[in-house]
């Protein structure tokens, strides 16, 4: 239903209206309907951007942009995926299943690690094919994520 059925059909509820094709209220009501199915149209749109789940253009970019770079190069349903992994907390945990998280919400899907705890050392092996800008954003959000207190050595198998 349109807004003008709708406030029209509303009007008629409260009986003191008499709403015909060509009558007056029946033209501003027109009038106020192509004002308001436009802006109903932006807020659905808005919306429907706001969540990375729905999200399809602007949403998405500008999270990315915020984030980081916007990742293009990615579909929608990758980009959304790397969103959700990316804006997770992840609660202090130092673990392989968050640092795994960390490198997918980085796009990659093939790779491994290496530990020596006791020498709190840890090597990444990266087989995913990337180009020098990929790995420079690697290389930045191990840096920014990954605990301090490791050190960290990032090997492409290419």
């Amino acid at each position: 239903m349109n807004s003008y059925d709708s406030m029209k059909n509303k009007l008629n509820e409260v009986g003191i209206y008499n709403i015909s094709e060509n009558s007056n209220i029946s033209k501003e009501l027109y009038a106020y309907a192509e004002g308001l199915d436009g802006l109903f149209d932006s807020l659905d749109t808005m919306i429907k951007e706001c969540y990375i789940e729905t999200a399809e253009d602007y949403g998405i970019t500008r999270r990315e942009k915020f984030l980081g770079k916007e990742r293009t190069e990615y579909t929608t349903e990758k980009r959304r995926e790397m969103l959700k992994l990316l804006e997770q907390n992840m609660g202090g945990k130092c673990n392989s299943q968050a640092f795994s998280d960390i490198l997918r919400s980085c796009g990659l899907t093939d790779f491994s690690f290496a530990e020596s705890p006791t020498g709190y050392r840890l090597s990444i092996h990266i087989n995913d094919i990337l180009t020098k800008e990929q790995k420079d954003i690697v290389a930045e959000r191990v840096n920014a994520e990954f605990p301090l207190h490791l050190s960290i050595g990032i090997v492409y198998n290419q």
